[in-house]
């Protein structure tokens, strides 16, 4: 009989801390990092962050100076902090997606200028975007970068194939319309949502 008793209660706690585990929202969350830039195209950034979210992805996100002057310009105003989203200022170098003692689960620039495009390719830091760019390819870890620049020069060619040979991944703008979109969201989403699905694929 006591042994009866003995097992129902460790299964009782079994069952228990099974469900404590399933209750914690830390344990499946991903961390991204988030950057973006001055290209045209703040709407990709802004419809990434808007599906992240939804997705319960925990997102950094970096805004530089020259993206606040694109998105005045296009209509938008810069996302605020918010449970799962941090936000952090450009020049502050002094925060854990600047180190690789940190661990994320990849970082993505949506939109990438073609001068933030070279900074990465050459090691230069103008801001914490290009760092923490830098920490993700010393770490071995996933960097998309969204370039939405056109036409191309000799040197955005040469510096998407050093950023393609340190282990990033360059992902160009280019909606696709198999899916016949009716709306600009529509059109945007083809090219976020491939990016999206680029963070599930494993990392080569």
């Amino acid at each position: 009989m006591q042994m009866a008793d003995g097992r129902r209660q460790m299964a009782d706690e079994a069952a228990e801390e099974s469900a404590a585990i399933c209750c914690l929202p830390s344990a499946v969350s991903k961390r991204i990092i988030l950057g973006m830039t001055g290209a045209s195209g703040a709407i990709y950034g802004l419809r990434l962050l808007e599906l992240l979210l939804a997705k319960r992805y925990e997102v950094h996100l970096v805004m530089s100076p020259a993206w606040h002057q694109s998105a005045v310009h296009e209509g938008f105003s810069p996302p605020q902090a918010s449970d799962r989203l941090i936000v952090y200022e450009p020049n502050n170098f002094n925060v854990p997606i600047a180190s690789g003692s940190a661990h994320f689960d990849g970082m993505v620039i949506a939109p990438c200028s073609g001068s933030s495009l070279g900074c990465i390719a050459s090691g230069i830091n103008q801001h914490v975007i290009h760092r923490a760019a830098e920490v993700q390819l010393k770490e071995r870890r996933r960097l998309i970068l969204l370039v939405r620049e056109s036409p191309l020069s000799l040197v955005h060619i040469q510096n998407m194939e050093r950023v393609t040979l340190a282990g990033g991944i360059i992902q160009i703008a280019a909606p696709h319309f198999y899916t016949a979109p009716q709306t600009v969201q529509e059109v945007v989403d083809t090219v976020v949502e491939r990016t999206i699905q680029l963070f599930s694929e494993p990392q080569s």
